[in-house]
């Protein structure tokens, strides 16, 4: 995984001031100090002798390189939206300077900083969510960034899909299977079906047409046309799970374009600490009070 990514330098600095089993992002800017997150905390990252690590273009053009499979050119459409998706399920946030197209952006180039997720598989960590899962309905999983969203999110399409769910998956980034030539390598639950790298509207229509879900799933919804899209499918009698970006579920539904989920979800699912479950709000016991 990182170790055919990154360059051998920055890899065996990772090796030796992290733990492997925690860490869960780096972050490489050109000409500043290598940091990186276990479990969400950030802290600079030091060798052995106690030094940081001041990142270079040449790193950064390294992991580019293998992220890319040395053409740059085939990725556009990714670096348009900000990140690459790699083996494993690796996804990297890219920054830098925007190329436009026909008014369009249409790729990056001149990438001057890195940001490296590492998914985990945590079986156990949405076991809170199994008193919701024989009862199930439409449900928001909401944090802010790093807290573990994506993670509760995969395992508990596990869990729905093992009691016997038709759970489909939509997979934009590879990111919640770790697809290898489309096989998943995370254990997504015996029922379900993946769908790599599509959009989230095709992939809605042609679950919702092709597939027979009960439930279907993605990741991090955004703006008003995504949200109607999860509106229809409701309507058509398959359930949603998804998670969103929010401090809690008050401060989501202030929000007037979010405000239109609480007309078809049941449960808002709010995270405390990194990958914890804190609250599990059900709407309908909210209405009978």
């Amino acid at each position: 995984m990182l170790n055919d990514l990154l360059p051998v330098r920055i890899y065996d600095i990772l090796k030796t001031g992290t733990d492997a089993d925690k860490l869960t992002e780096v972050r490489m800017r050109i000409n500043k100090p290598l940091s990186a997150a276990e479990y969400g905390i950030y802290s600079a990252v030091c060798d052995k002798d106690g030094h940081e690590y001041t990142v270079t273009k040449d790193d950064i053009d390294h992991v580019l390189a293998i992220a890319t499979k040395h053409s740059v050119y085939s990725v556009n459409s990714q670096l348009a939206g900000g990140y690459l998706s790699c083996d494993d399920g690796i996804r990297i946030g890219v920054s830098g300077e925007g190329v436009y197209k026909n008014g369009r952006l249409f790729t990056l180039k001149n990438v001057n900083s890195l940001c490296i997720r590492i998914p985990r598989q945590i079986f156990g960590c949405a076991s809170a969510l199994s008193a919701i899962a024989d009862d199930f309905d439409n449900t928001v999983i909401i944090s802010p960034p790093g807290m573990g969203k994506t993670t509760i999110l995969r395992e508990f399409v596990r869990i729905l899909s093992d009691k016997g769910k038709n759970v489909v998956l939509i997979d934009e980034r590879n990111e919640l299977s770790a697809s290898v030539n489309g096989v998943p390598s995370f254990d997504l639950g015996k029922n379900t079906d993946v769908l790599l790298f599509s959009d989230k509207k095709s992939g809605y229509e042609g679950a919702v047409r092709a597939l027979r879900p009960d439930v279907i799933a993605t990741d991090e919804i955004f703006g008003k046309e995504e949200i109607d899209c999860l509106a229809d499918i409701s309507r058509s009698g398959v359930k949603i799970i998804a998670t969103v970006h929010a401090n809690d579920a008050l401060s989501l539904l202030k929000d007037k374009t979010y405000r239109a989920l609480a007309a078809f979800v049941r449960y808002f699912v709010e995270l405390g600490d990194v990958g914890k479950v804190s609250a599990i709000i059900d709407k309908e016991r909210l209405k009978s009070c």
